[in-house]
């Protein structure tokens, strides 16, 4: 029996996911056994929180294209993964244009709170009149939910924005994920990852089967138990 050591940045609240996501400060251990390989089977997509990514889907994956026009965002044009309602006018958007603009174009001030023009109808706002999702009417929930979409990396999945987003971000067997090895920065397909790169990752840390301590693969030719015994307990002492 032996041992694998990942590191780990990952959570599946999306907000407390981004303020983290460069910053890898949750490590975790997972155990390998004989020949079964453990991988989290939630590494997010590389993508992640990139404004590209973040925007609203392409409404070519619509399958139900009667709520192409109930939902699209009028900034990307594409189907919000988190939508929001700007309550003076009740035009919607995606979280992440809104925020983009307020970040980018220029505003004047009203009441001392920064305002913005609404791109559809030039009503001014400011960011407390964006309603998110979790505050919508019910019905409009559900119309929401009512709206299916094919997987944009091409695999099997139909759901509606929200499953969308969290399939495609954290469950695609296609997306592009990083190596969670400490030290190793190869990004690829999760499955391939899955099945070819941890067998024979380089940074893989793994446990002696002789003294129990962590090592990099790499390094396990050159490992000398006895030495790294001593700086053990020394460190422990």
């Amino acid at each position: 029996m032996s041992n694998v050591v990942y590191d780990k940045s990952i959570c599946r609240n999306r907000k407390t996911y981004r303020s983290k996501f460069n910053n890898l400060s949750i490590f975790f251990i997972l155990t390998l056994i004989m020949d079964s390989r453990i991988l989290p089977a939630d590494l997010p997509n590389t993508k992640l929180n990139d404004y590209n990514y973040e925007q609203g889907f392409d409404e070519s994956l619509l399958l139900n294209s009667e709520f192409a026009d109930c939902f699209s965002c009028p900034i990307c044009h594409g189907i919000p993964r988190n939508p929001i309602e700007l309550t003076l006018c009740g035009h919607f958007f995606c979280e992440c244009c809104i925020e983009k603009q307020f970040t980018s174009l220029p505003y004047y001030h009203d009441d001392e709170y920064p305002m913005i023009d609404c791109a559809v109808c030039k009503t001014p706002f400011h960011q407390s009149y964006a309603l998110p999702f979790e505050l919508f009417h019910p019905p409009m929930k559900k119309v929401y939910h009512l709206v299916r979409l094919r997987c944009p990396s091409g695999c099997p999945f139909i759901g509606d924005p929200q499953e969308m987003d969290r399939h495609q971000s954290f469950q695609c067997d296609l997306r592009e994920v990083r190596c969670p090895s400490i030290g190793c920065e190869v990004t690829m397909p999760f499955h391939q990852l899955r099945d070819e790169h941890v067998a024979l990752c380089p940074k893989l840390m793994i446990y002696c089967e002789s003294c129990l301590l962590p090592v990099k693969r790499e390094q396990l030719k050159e490992h000398n138990c006895k030495e790294r015994m001593a700086a053990a307990i020394k460190g422990i002492s």
